[in-house]
C-alpha cells in the first residue's frame, strides 16, 4: 500500500501521530483531541499486523463512505454502486453502524476496488473473505471480522461526505473529510487533515532525525536518560 509519489511516504503511523500531538499542543489546533488516531483498527491483509512500517506506508487521498442499517428507509440512496465510483489512487474509508454483526467489505469488493485502482480500505467495523483479500494482496484495515455479508443488514448511503469513526467509545472520535490523508500500517491508523499535511511532514522530518540519533546512541550502549537529555533536551 506504498505510494512513494505522495507526501510523507516513509513516515510511520507512530511518527505521524507524534507529529499531530506536537501540533495540537504547540499551536492549539482544535479538533485534534485524538491526534488523528483511530484506535482498535488493525491490518488484516496482506498479513495480520505485519510488514515494514517504514517505506510501505499508505498515504492516500481519502474516499469516504457512510453505511446505514438496511432498515433505514429515510437515509439517501445511491444512484450506482459505491464500488463503481471509487477514484484511482484512493483509499476507501468506511464507517459502519454500531452493533452490526455483518461485514461491510469482502472479496468481491476488493476485486472491484483493485480494478478501479484503489490502494486499500479502512473499515471501523467488520470485514470478511480474508483468504481472498490476502490472495489479492490487498491492504485491508478493520476492527474485526465476520462471516455474514452486508446485503441483509447494511447499505451504502453517502459517499465523499464527512464521516465519524469511533470504534472505541472511550477514545475521542475522528471526523474524516474527503481529501484528508490516512497513514495506516502494522501499528495502526492515523488521519491527517489535508490542511495540516505540510506541518505534519516538517514535524516528522525533525522528530525522526532526532529519534535516529537516539537509536544509534542506545545501540552503542548509552543509557536512556543520557540519550534523551542529549538529543531531546
Amino acid at each position: 500500500m506504498a505510494n512513494t509519489n505522495a507526501p510523507l511516504p516513509f513516515f510511520s503511523s507512530c511518527d505521524v501521530a507524534d507529529a499531530l500531538q506536537v501540533l495540537r499542543k504547540s499551536e492549539n489546533i482544535p479538533n485534534l483531541e485524538a491526534a488523528g488516531y483511530v484506535p482498535d483498527i488493525h491490518l488484516w491483509s496482506p498479513l495480520f499486523k505485519a510488514g515494514n512500517t517504514r517505506g510501505n506506508i499508505p498515504l492516500l487521498a481519502l474516499f469516504s463512505k457512510g453505511m446505514v442499517p438496511i432498515t433505514d428507509k429515510s437515509a439517501p440512496k445511491l444512484s450506482e454502486h459505491f464500488a463503481d465510483t471509487i477514484p484511482e489512487g484512493s483509499v476507501i474509508c468506511i464507517s459502519q453502524p454500531e452493533n452490526m454483526a455483518n461485514a461491510v467489505w469482502g472479496g468481491l469488493m476488493t476485486a472491484r476496488a483493485q480494478i478501479r485502482g484503489a490502494l486499500g480500505v479502512v473499515v471501523d467495523g467488520r470485514i470478511r473473505d480474508l483468504n481472498e483479500q490476502r490472495e489479492a494482496g490487498f491492504p485491508v484495515f478493520a476492527k474485526t471480522t465476520s462471516i455474514m455479508g452486508a446485503g441483509d443488514h447494511t447499505r451504502a448511503s453517502r459517499i465523499n461526505v464527512p464521516i465519524t469513526m469511533q470504534p472505541n467509545k472511550d477514545h475521542p472520535a475522528v471526523t474524516i473529510h474527503a481529501g484528508d490523508y490516512v497513514v495506516a500500517d502494522a501499528d495502526g491508523v492515523v488521519v491527517i487533515p489535508k490542511d495540516l499535511l505540510a506541518k505534519v511532514e516538517a514535524q516528522c522530518k525533525k522528530a525522526t532525525a532526532i529519534d535516529d540519533q537516539c537509536m544509534t546512541a542506545l545501540k552503542n550502549g548509552e543509557g536512556i536518560a543520557v540519550t534523551f537529555k542529549k538529543y531531546r533536551g
